[in-house]
């Protein structure tokens, strides 16, 4: 992946919790962290778009809940 070099603006007191984050080794970096947020945003709305496939405007039932944790392996959790 190519990386490219950008400015952002945020309000000083989030960029003051990220610096203070970074420093304190909580997260890789501001730009680190930030892709991540945008990577994890990106996953859920892919997750999102599949869920509207399958269900469109139906919430998913219990058991297709039950279901996906079995699927997961989160059901022993």
């Amino acid at each position: 992946m190519t990386m490219r070099k950008t400015a952002i603006s945020l309000p000083e007191e989030q960029l003051r919790r990220l610096k203070a984050a970074e420093a304190a080794g909580r997260i890789p970096s501001v730009s680190g962290h930030i892709q991540e947020l945008l990577r994890r945003d990106e996953e859920l709305a892919e997750v999102g778009e599949t869920l509207r496939r399958l269900f469109g405007d139906e919430t998913p039932g219990a058991e297709h809940v039950k279901w996906a944790e079995r699927a997961l392996g989160l059901d022993a959790a």
